[in-house]
């Protein structure tokens, strides 16, 4: 039989394939289309890829006013991450609403709404276009990224949206989280998964196997988070959780990218638009968080280059910039992924006015910042591609700022005075963003500026947003930066914030602790007297702060008043009796002036909270000799010697109990043996010439 013949055959069997593929499509569209009508939502709009959440309350509830009217408001428990907002359930026609999202710069930190860009934006869009009625709904949430963003925007599309503006990237890494489920499956199997999740059929299948199954959050191996975030940071005294780790990164930019389209695709299926804004840091006035020596370098790679460190760092604050060029920028070729080497060398690059080296530089140690807490700089053109990807929109404000920052200063690396702090803006800056959001709206058709607006509406808005903002809340916003750079270990940088803070306030209980970080900054630097002023201030504004007294009394110690540090440090004993550090400045105290039975008890707690700690075994010891109660001294003393046999304080304290008791003898071969140990150490040698009448 020639081929030929099977000819029809085959052409029969093709059309019987094409026919039964085309039935399915349409049989899965006529699903879908009823499913659509059932309003039925596909996973990709109801469910995070990454992680699952608990369920939680919605961030608007629905009032009626006095008026009558019913509005939608901000749900009280939820005032602790967002500001208050109202805004009616029925929509008037011709009204366009506008939801603003992200972390606390969107929430108008340090101050709040009247203030944001979202405040602004308000004030602009009715001085600029009288022709239709505009709401914009701050929707920021203190601490939020983006997942929790687009967790958000599902809510927020109940409440008929024209545009989301999305403003994420800087608290991505806040949140702890794993992506062992992700991880472990193959690259198209994610795909393919994300593709069927748009699909309205495959997700009814999936909701329904999970409703069979017995336990869903361990079948979906997602990290199940909270209705609120739950930050590394809260849980930590600062950065010191975070490490490095890669993979970890690289995932979180996955989720981000995630993030982004979910928000879009939610937005679009509400009939709204999307318009993501790049997020810009504070890169030439913040140092990394926290530092790690590049993985893998030798040893003697990382001694060298913290040699070097140190080196560059004496010579900048010298003013020597080429000098700490020359050590820095080795120290950044033997440890090229450490990020405090790198911020400092991109610092001696901007003292000599190698500005595109100083950029290049301040972003790579932002980028390998251990401690994230400033948007990467892959998350800029990740959100253009998303915004591309998804037919919404995208506004670089980063380089805005940049063109801001060149036209200003000459150069476009990012810092103050634009930043008042790592990320946040003034509020000067703020109505920046917002008059670029209004171009952009321009650009969209959604305004049309009245031709009256020019210049003086500009500065019309300008002067009434500023008139919002009176010099106490300006002084409360700068105390919570300082607050914050402080727990970060920053504590120059809290402390020049808090001197700026004190200046516009000094009379709230925020003010003591702006007090406490400008009185520490100024002992550190040796200055113990100009620093009791400050803690003379801090204490006016509450007597019973324990660690005020703490603070003060220390100070008064070191600036030479032992009769009111005493009255300070026992005060703050009284407020706080279990504190070690309080205990331990008023044993030390009371044994200078001494009052030998007080310090014994002090001495005798701190053991109790801290068993074996030679040295104050040994101060326990030596108020015992000046007590007379040689025996318990003697035990303490040869105790101490057992343990740590070549201390020379020890034997010194044994030569003066021998002496104490008549032993001159034993005294003399004591001090001379705490004399060897150390021979810098000048008392057993005071005690030998004593004793010897001057012979050797």
């Amino acid at each position: 039989m020639s081929p030929a013949s099977n000819s029809p055959k085959k052409q029969t069997l093709w059309i019987n394939l094409l026919l039964g593929l085309a039935s399915s499509l349409v049989f899965l569209a006529a699903i879908e289309g009823i499913l659509l009508l059932a309003r039925v939502r596909p996973l990709s709009l109801t469910e995070d890829p990454y992680v699952g959440f608990a369920a939680g309350q919605p961030l608007f509830i629905k009032k009626t006013g006095t008026d009558g009217i019913e509005r939608y408001e901000t749900n009280p428990v939820k005032l602790t991450h967002f500001n208050p907002q109202s805004f009616p359930v029925k929509k008037t026609p011709g009204t366009y609403r506008i939801f603003t999202l992200g972390g606390s710069t969107t929430y108008g930190h340090p101050y709040r709404d009247p203030t944001s860009y979202s405040g602004w934006l308000r004030e602009f869009l009715a001085e600029a276009d009288s022709s239709r009625h505009f709401e914009v709904i701050n929707c920021g949430g203190i601490s939020y990224a983006s997942y929790r963003e687009a967790q958000l925007v599902a809510e927020l599309t109940q409440y008929q949206p024209d545009l989301f503006i999305i403003y994420a990237g800087h608290n991505e890494f806040l949140e702890e989280r794993t992506y062992r489920g992700a991880r472990n499956l193959p690259g198209w199997v994610r795909e393919t998964s994300a593709l069927l999740d748009r699909t309205r059929t495959y997700s009814v299948m999936r909701r329904t196997l999970r409703n069979l199954s017995k336990n869903p959050e361990k079948k979906s191996g997602k990290t199940q988070l909270a209705e609120e975030e739950a930050n590394i940071l809260e849980r930590t005294i600062g950065p010191v959780s975070y490490t490095r780790n890669d993979t970890l990164r690289q995932e979180v930019l996955d989720h981000y990218a995630a993030s982004l389209r979910r928000i879009a695709r939610l937005a679009h299926s509400a009939g709204a638009q999307a318009l993501f804004v790049s997020t810009p840091s504070n890169e030439k006035d913040c140092s990394p968080f926290k530092s790690e020596p590049t993985p893998g370098i030798p040893a003697t790679h990382k001694g060298k280059a913290a040699h070097l460190l140190e080196l560059g760092r004496k010579y900048l604050d010298d003013s020597n910039s080429m000098e700490a060029w020359l050590r820095l920028d080795s120290a950044a070729q033997l440890d090229p992924r450490n990020a405090e080497i790198l911020y400092q060398t991109g610092r001696a690059a901007f003292e000599l006015k190698h500005y595109p080296e100083a950029k290049k530089l301040f972003r790579q140690a932002l980028d390998e910042d251990i401690c994230p807490l400033r948007a990467l700089t892959p998350m800029r053109e990740i959100a253009h591609e998303v915004a591309k990807e998804t037919d919404s929109r995208f506004l670089d404000f980063t380089a805005i700022m940049e063109q801001k920052t060149q036209e200003a200063q000459g150069y476009n690396i990012l810092g103050e005075p634009d930043f008042l702090d790592h990320v946040h803006l003034n509020v000067e800056d703020y109505g920046v963003l917002a008059r670029n959001i209004l171009e952009e709206l321009d650009h969209m058709g959604v305004i049309h500026p009245s031709r009256d607006f020019n210049a003086s509406g500009v500065e019309k808005v300008r002067v009434r947003v500023l008139s919002r903002l009176t010099p106490s809340e300006e002084g409360l916003g700068l105390h919570n930066i300082a607050k914050v750079l402080n727990w970060a270990g920053k504590q120059e940088d809290a402390a020049r914030i808090a001197e700026r803070g004190l200046v516009k306030d000094s009379t709230s209980l925020e003010a003591i602790w702006s007090s406490l970080f400008v009185g520490a900054s100024l002992e550190r630097h040796g200055k113990s007297r100009e620093s009791l002023p400050h803690y003379r201030r801090a204490l006016r504004l509450d007597s019973n702060n324990s660690e005020t007294r703490r603070l003060y009394g220390e100070a008064l110690t070191r600036a030479g008043d032992s009769t009111e540090a005493l009255v300070q440090l026992r005060e703050a004993e009284a407020l706080d009796p279990g504190n070690p550090e309080i205990r331990r400045w008023l044993a030390n105290l009371e044994f200078n002036r001494k009052n030998y039975s007080e310090a014994a008890a002090h001495f005798q707690f701190l053991l109790r909270v801290q068993p074996g700690d030679i040295e104050m075994t040994g101060m326990l010891a030596a108020a015992y000799v000046e007590l007379g109660r040689f025996d318990q001294a003697q035990a303490l003393f040869e105790d101490i010697a057992k343990r740590s046999p070549n201390s020379a304080q020890v034997w010194f304290g044994l030569g003066y109990l021998a002496e104490r008791r008549g032993n001159i003898g034993e005294a003399i071969q004591d001090y001379g043996r705490s004399s060897q140990l150390d021979p810098g150490f000048i008392a057993p040698q005071q005690a030998l010439t004593r004793l010897l009448g001057g012979m050797k």
